[in-house]
């Protein structure tokens, strides 16, 4: 049986903090806030949700050119002549990444298997090196967005008090959106980085030997039954030979 070796990362989620004037205006309204603190897991379910969705894990294998390897030669199958390559390698890594999350630590936890130790290993490096990508990149986008709001909000209203809230706002969103391009952990910190251990994951020898001795039996089992009406069969026949030669009082004899 080939043997599998499992990679696995561990992760720290962190929560979007709220620069502290925005908050203090949207405290009334804003109830994502008070889900978040209700709901301290919407955090690592935003990353597991994101992390194994398809386009993110298309976006990722093509960012590193992994086709060829996940896809092997079941492209060039003859009975397979129009498959679609998109599909199989999410449904290739459906299978060999999986992720969970520990309400008790607060952590994520990445797996990757693979033939290759080093290449699980490598693999669960790139899905943690594009998430933290993907983040900054949505990060840097919604503040750039919000900034250019609040920017025309201001240029529009006659309040002076209000305009300079507003800049306030502005600064703090051009501070956030810089803490993400330039903090490697503003999105979550990584506990323990990728590792495999040199032992595989996979097949379990405990699991096979288990498996093989009940299949033996089974099929010793199956011999034994299967055998045993035929040889009662051909013991009754003789006896019953012997039987009609003393009742005939055949001369033979």
């Amino acid at each position: 049986m080939p043997k599998w070796y499992r990679a696995e990362a561990v992760l720290r989620p962190v929560s979007e903090v709220m620069p502290n004037r925005l908050a203090a205006m949207e405290q009334p309204l804003n109830v994502s806030s008070l889900v978040e603190q209700i709901l301290p897991t919407s955090r690592a379910e935003e990353l597991m949700s994101t992390v194994e969705s398809f386009q993110f894990s298309l976006a990722m294998v093509k960012n590193h050119h992994l086709e060829r390897g996940l896809l092997g030669t079941k492209h060039w199958r003859p009975w397979n002549q129009h498959p679609d390559p998109s599909w199989e390698i999410f449904r290739t890594l459906q299978k060999r990444f999986s992720c969970d999350y520990s309400i008790s630590t607060g952590n994520l936890t990445l797996y990757y298997q693979d033939r290759d130790r080093m290449l699980a290993q490598s693999i669960l490096g790139f899905y943690i090196d594009d998430l933290r990508a993907k983040l900054r990149e949505e990060q840097v986008r919604t503040t750039t967005a919000t900034a250019k709001s609040l920017r025309d909000e201001a240029g529009s209203t006659p309040d002076t008090l209000l305009q300079q809230q507003l800049f306030q706002l502005i600064a703090d969103q051009l501070q956030q959106q810089k803490l993400a391009m330039v903090d490697a952990n503003f999105a979550f910190k990584v506990i323990d980085a990728p590792k495999a251990s040199d032992k595989p994951y996979s097949p379990s020898v405990l699991m096979v030997s288990g498996l093989g001795f009940v299949i033996t039996l089974f099929i010793s089992c199956l011999i034994i039954l299967t055998r045993e009406p035929w040889t009662y069969g051909e013991g009754e026949r003789e006896l019953a030979l012997a039987s009609g030669r003393e009742t005939r009082g055949d001369p033979a004899r």
